[in-house]
C-alpha cells in the first residue's frame, strides 16, 4: 500500500508562519503522519517482511521530513538558543540529583526549552523510523543520531528540575538551578519550573525510553532514574517506566 505524498506543506513559502513554535508545530503535524502511517504499515514485530517498495516510501518519507526538521534551528531567533555550561559551572547539589555527562543546558526559559524538547522528540522519533525500517545502509547512523540527540534532551533536565529531589511548593525558593556566570535565578524561573518543568519532562523522558533498545546502557539507565525522580517530586503514580521496546 504506498504511502500519501500529497501535501500542501510548504509549497508556498510566501505563506510560512514567522513564529518558530507555530513553524515548528507544522513540521511535527508532517512528522505525524509519517509516524502513523509507519505505525499502520509496520507494526515493529513485521517490519522484516515488508517488501522493498513499502519500506523505501517509509524510509524516503521519514528522510525528507528530517530534512525539513533539521532547517528549525537555522529560523530560531539567537536570543532562543540554550548555552552550555561546563559539570565545573554547576553547583554540586544539581550535578548530585541528576546530571548526565559533564554539562547541562541553559534556556532563555521553560517555554523555550519545552520548544526544543519538542523539536528533539520529533527528530528522536523520525531516526527511530530509520533505525527500525533500514536494514543496512542507514541504520547505524541513525542509532548513532538517537543516542546524539538523547544526549542534548538530558541537557534540559538540570534547567528544569535544578537540585530538587523531593516535593516542593510553588514559592519554595531552597534549590538551586544552574545559570550562567555572573547571573542569578529569577524568581520567575523558580515557579515556571515547578509548575512545568516536570510536565515539560515527561513526555521527552517517555519518547527516549520508547527506543530503548538505540540507547547506550547509560542514557537507558538516566531516563528511568529521571522518570523516578519526577515521581517524587510530583507524589504521583507514573505509567511504568522500563521502556516499550
Amino acid at each position: 500500500m504506498p504511502l500519501q505524498e500529497a501535501s500542501e506543506i510548504w509549497q508556498d513559502p510566501e505563506h510560512m508562519p514567522s513564529n518558530p513554535a507555530i513553524l515548528l508545530d507544522t513540521m511535527c503535524l508532517q512528522a505525524a503522519n509519517v509516524l502513523a502511517a509507519a505505525a499502520q504499515l509496520a507494526p515493529l514485530d513485521k517490519v522484516e517482511i515488508l517488501s522493498h517498495e513499502i519500506r523505501f516510501q517509509i524510509l524516503s518519507r521519514a528522510k525528507a521530513v528530517d530534512s525539513e526538521l533539521a532547517t528549525w534551528p537555522f529560523l530560531v531567533p539567537q536570543d532562543w538558543w540554550p548555552v552550555t555550561l561546563e559539570r565545573s559551572s554547576i553547583p554540586q547539589d544539581i550535578v548530585n540529583a541528576g546530571l548526565h555527562g559533564d554539562h547541562c543546558d541553559v534556556y532563555p526559559d521553560t517555554c523555550i526549552c519545552g520548544i526544543w524538547l519538542s523539536w528533539y522528540s520529533t527528530r528522536l522519533k523520525i531516526f527511530g523510523i530509520v533505525a527500525d525500517f533500514d536494514q543496512i545502509e542507514y541504520k547505524m547512523d541513525a542509532v548513532l543520531r538517537i543516542q546524539q540527540t538523547v544526549d542534548f534532551m538530558f541537557a534540559a533536565v538540570p534547567f528544569m528540575l535544578g537540585s530538587k529531589s523531593k516535593p516542593a511548593g510553588l514559592f519554595e525558593y531552597g534549590f538551586k538551578y544552574p545559570c550562567l556566570p555572573g547571573q542569578s535565578i529569577s524568581r520567575a524561573h523558580y515557579h515556571a519550573a515547578a509548575a512545568f518543568g516536570g510536565h515539560t519532562l515527561w513526555p521527552p523522558l517517555k519518547a527516549i525510553l520508547e527506543h530503548k533498545r538505540h540507547l547506550r546502557p547509560d542514557q537507558a539507565h538516566f531516563a528511568i532514574q529521571q522518570l523516578r525522580r519526577l515521581r517524587i517530586l510530583y507524589d504521583a503514580r507514573m505509567p511504568d517506566e522500563s521502556g516499550t521496546r
